[in-house]
C-alpha cells in the first residue's frame, strides 16, 4: 500500500489508508495517484505536516459499543492499532485488514483514554474471521474490508448497548448527502503515537468517484466515501475498523485514506451483501 496510510483515531478522520496493517512505510504500489493507504497503524508517512484532524473528544458512555483493537508490538498506547464496534456479547465488527498486521491481537473495552486505561477490560480473541472474498494483504484496495471477531470473554457493554449495523435492507443510509458520524481511537495528526482518546467527527457522505476515487481504488459497490477534500475532519491511522454511523446505524468500517491524513476517507460498506454476511456471523444465526 505504498503512498497510503492507516487511519488512526476516531474523530481524526481523514485520508485514504487502511486501518490495520503492519508497521511498514507507505510507498508506490500501483495505487492510483500513489496516495492511498489503509487506516490501521502503519509506519509514519513521509508527509511533513502534523495537524489535528478535527473532530472532538467523546466517550465510551456516549458510544458504549466502541472498543480499541490492540496489536502486540504496536507503537501506540497499549499497542492500539484499530477501532471496533461491539455488536453482541462476544462479537466485534471491524475491518478485515486489521487482522493482517503482525503481532497477537486483543481488545480493550471501557477506557476513553488509552494512556490512562484504569477500569478498562482487556478482551481476548477466540476467532477472527475476515469476509471470505477479502484478499489479504492488500484487500482493502479491492473491497470486502470487513471482519467479525468472536471473543473469549463477555464484553461488559452496559444495558445491551451494542451497535446496530446495516445490511442490504438499509441501502438508502449510505447514499451521498447523508450526514454521518465517524468514531475511533486513531491518530490526531500524521505520525502521532502518544495519544489515544476516543474521538468523533461529523462528516458528509459523498459520491466516491471524484473524491476518494481521485487518489485510491474506490468502488462504490463495496465502499463508502465521506469527509472533506482537505481532511480538516476525518480519519487517520488507528481509526481502521471504526464505525461510520448514520441515523444510529453503522453503515461502514474505516478502511483507507490518503497518506498524511488530509483527504476524504473510505469505509467498507455494509449496506449490501457485506452487512448481510456480518449478520450471518452472529452466534445463533449459522
Amino acid at each position: 500500500m505504498r503512498g497510503t496510510t492507516w487511519l488512526g483515531r476516531a474523530g481524526v478522520l481523514a485520508a485514504a489508508a487502511l486501518l490495520s496493517t503492519p508497521l511498514t512505510a507507505a510507498g508506490a504500489d500501483g495505487t492510483p495517484g500513489g496516495a492511498a493507504a489503509p487506516t490501521g497503524t502503519a509506519a509514519v508517512s513521509a508527509s511533513p505536516h502534523e495537524r489535528i484532524i478535527g473532530g472532538e473528544q467523546t466517550s465510551v458512555a456516549e458510544y458504549p459499543y466502541i472498543v480499541a483493537a490492540l496489536r502486540e508490538g504496536g507503537p501506540r498506547p497499549l499497542g492500539q492499532t484499530c477501532t471496533g464496534a461491539v455488536i453482541g456479547p462476544r462479537t466485534i465488527l471491524i475491518a478485515a485488514h486489521c487482522k493482517d498486521g503482525e503481532g497477537a491481537k486483543s481488545f480493550f473495552y471501557g477506557a476513553d483514554d488509552l494512556t490512562a486505561p484504569e477500569g478498562g477490560t482487556r478482551i481476548d480473541v477466540a476467532s477472527y474471521t475476515q469476509h471470505p472474498k477479502y484478499q489479504p494483504p492488500n484487500g482493502w484496495q479491492t473491497g470486502y474490508d470487513v471482519a467479525v471477531v468472536q471473543t473469549e470473554q463477555d464484553i461488559p457493554v452496559p444495558d445491551g448497548g451494542y451497535a446496530k449495523f446495516a445490511t442490504s435492507a438499509d441501502e438508502d443510509l449510505s447514499r451521498p448527502g447523508r450526514s454521518a458520524t465517524a468514531i475511533g481511537y486513531g491518530r490526531t495528526s500524521d505520525g502521532e503515537n502518544t495519544t489515544a482518546h476516543v474521538k468523533k467527527a461529523e462528516l458528509p457522505v459523498v459520491e466516491g468517484g471524484g473524491t476518494c476515487g481521485s487518489f485510491g481504488n474506490f468502488d462504490a459497490a463495496y465502499m463508502v466515501c465521506a469527509g472533506y477534500a482537505d481532511g480538516h475532519d476525518g480519519i487517520c491511522q488507528g481509526d481502521s475498523g471504526g464505525p461510520l454511523v448514520v441515523d444510529g446505524t453503522v453503515i461502514g468500517v474505516a478502511s483507507w485514506v490518503r497518506t498524511g491524513c488530509g483527504s476524504y476517507g473510505a469505509w467498507g460498506r455494509l449496506t449490501n451483501e457485506m452487512g448481510d454476511w456480518v449478520s450471518s456471523q452472529l452466534p445463533g444465526t449459522r
